[in-house]
């Protein structure tokens, strides 16, 4: 797997498309590396089954901040709007943004990544 785009470019790949808009959250592996943590998200278009589209996989390092809630009566996992780009901190995922704040993150803001730096992975 080689890495596509890191940081500023991964925001300009994924702004507008359909790599986390109306995907689906395939995968999360939560991990330490190199004394750092990191998670690794997989998302999938809903039209893959349909045409052979790449999977995207973000690799989030050096994690400040986490949280995801998940409870079985939901479908796990769709992404129908989602927050991402760089803050101060470093960047910031929401995949359950309130909608009320745009811009910048909210602490209303549901199932977020807060990391120092992001590579992205075409599968």
């Amino acid at each position: 797997m080689e890495a596509v785009y890191k940081n500023e470019e991964l925001l300009k790949l994924t702004a507008g498309s359909y790599y986390i808009h109306d995907a689906v959250v395939a995968r999360f592996d939560i991990y330490q590396q190199d004394f750092k943590l990191c998670i690794d998200v997989y998302f999938a278009s809903l039209n893959r089954k349909l045409k052979r589209e790449p999977q995207l996989k973000i690799h989030f390092i050096d994690v400040i901040e986490y949280s995801f809630y998940y409870h079985k009566s939901y479908d796990f996992y769709n992404v129908e709007c989602y927050k991402f780009y760089k803050t101060e901190k470093g960047y910031y995922l929401s995949l359950d943004p309130y909608e009320g704040v745009v811009g910048e993150p909210s602490e209303e803001d549901q199932d977020f990544i807060w990391c120092e730096s992001v590579e992205g992975y075409l599968t």
